[in-house]
Order: C-alpha cells, then sequence, then structure tokens
C-alpha cells in the first residue's frame, strides 16, 4: 500500500508498506549496510531464511496494528527502510531505520521518521523510543531535531574496529 509520494533531488520516492514481495530487496539492503561496516547494530550480514523469518513475523504484526513498517523505494529501488514496534502497553513505540548509503543526508530518513512519527500519534502512541550508535553523529543530529531526548547510554554495548561504543536511548513524546 502506497503511504506517500513526494519529491528529492529531482527523484520521485514512494513510501509504502513493505510485503513478502520485498523479501531479497530488504534482505539486500541489510546486507549491503552490513558491507559497509555502517553506524547499525547487525555487524552479520543476514540469511534470506532468516530474513524471511524476519518478514513473516513483521507483516503478521503489520496485520494486528501492533506495528508501523515503512519502506522508500526510488525508481523501484529499495533505499530505506523504518519500523515501529508498538510496545504491549499501547503507549510507547519502539523505532528502526535503516537508509542506503547514496541516499543518507538528503532528507529521505528524516521524512520517513516524520511519516512514522505522524502515524505513531493517530494510533495514540504517548512516546517513542529509538537506539543509535553514539560514533552515529548524524543520525543524532537528526534524532534531536526531530524532538529526541538522550534518556539513556549503555557503556561499552558494540565492538566496533576494534573499540567498544556506547548505545544510545533517545526518546520523545508526542
Amino acid at each position: 500500500m502506497i503511504i506517500e509520494e513526494f519529491t528529492i533531488k529531482d527523484a520521485k520516492v514512494t513510501l509504502r508498506t513493505p510485503s513478502m514481495d520485498d523479501l531479497i530487496n530488504l534482505t539486500m539492503l541489510i546486507n549491503s549496510l552490513v558491507s559497509e561496516k555502517a553506524q547499525i547494530a547487525f555487524t552479520q550480514k543476514v540469511t534470506l531464511e532468516s530474513e524471511r523469518e524476519w518478514l513473516t513475523h513483521h507483516i503478521a504484526s503489520l496485520e494486528q496494528n501492533k506495528s508501523i513498517s515503512i519502506i522508500a523505494e526510488i525508481n523501484n529501488e529499495l533505499i530505506a527502510s523504518s519500523d515501529m514496534q508498538i510496545q504491549p502497553d499501547g503507549e510507547m513505540g519502539i523505532i528502526g531505520i535503516i537508509v542506503k548509503k547514496n541516499f543518507r543526508n538528503i532528507g529521505i530518513g528524516t521524512h520517513m521518521l516524520k511519516v512514522v512519527i505522524a502515524q505513531a500519534n493517530q494510533r495514540g502512541i504517548k512516546r517513542l523510543r529509538l537506539h543509535v550508535l553514539a560514533t552515529n553523529n548524524t543520525a543524532i543530529h537528526t534524532y534531536v531535531a526531530l524532538g529526541f531526548i538522550e534518556t539513556q547510554r549503555i557503556a561499552n554495548q558494540h565492538f566496533r574496529d576494534n573499540r567498544y561504543i556506547d548505545e544510545i536511548i533517545m526518546e520523545r513524546t508526542i
């Protein structure tokens, strides 16, 4: 289902909900970020089977209104994915987002997050939370601009490039 279309840098971006047809492209997206050693929690490539299990569960969660999920495409190329898992209390959502390397820092991720926040607001979610590596300054800047504040820091949570990196938990109210 198409959620929205907008233009950035002369490219038409389509935001839509994911389907099982996106399995291969979602697997390739996450594995491309792992290969580039992006500032995400994943450090190991995912298998098609593990991604199939995740996507099957994820789509079921969408159908049960337990999550929000958006993927972004340009010219039928999957370039970003964002989701929000609604917690059992129905008042908090935990957000994740990934954006393909050549499509960062042009506003696509920010726009996706704004759409997720708006959808969360429509569902009555009161608080949003996300996790980010302390070294991901670009993402942190974006989250702060969208009203998130650091609420917790987990020291030495991730080991990358022969050093430990803190994980920051950020939250905002709606």
